[in-house]
């Protein structure tokens, strides 16, 4: 599966950011491993993605996939809002960002959510 470079640069800060909430908040395997299918599901959604499109603005004026990845990056460095709303917030949130750019790769591509 490719990842353009400044994409997998993207992931791994994620990843670090993950790591950095795992190490502050109280966190179980469950937790551990929801951060990883969170991590898989924004690769893959962005697993053989050209470039230009990792920078395009979604059809609707939202934020680009390299947008989401930067937020992402961002939003999980915030210690404060972990302990505040739980970790389970950091994941669910990761989580809405990975669905919708898998919705949008599902629109740029012409698939259809209802094949099995």
């Amino acid at each position: 599966m490719y990842v353009s470079p400044e994409a997998r640069r993207r992931l791994e800060d994620i990843r670090e950011a993950h790591e950095a909430l795992l190490g502050h908040i109280a966190a179980g395997d469950a937790h551990r491993h929801a951060f990883r299918a969170v991590y898989e599901a924004l690769e893959s959604a962005i697993a053989d993605v050209e470039d230009a499109e990792l920078d395009a603005s979604a059809a609707d004026g939202g934020w680009s996939p390299m947008r989401v990845l930067m937020h992402l990056a961002e939003h999980d460095r915030q210690i404060e809002e972990a302990r505040e709303r739980g970790i389970e917030h950091m994941i669910e949130h990761g989580l809405e960002h990975a669905r919708d750019l898998w919705v949008a790769r599902a629109a740029r591509t012409g698939a259809t959510s209802g094949s099995a």
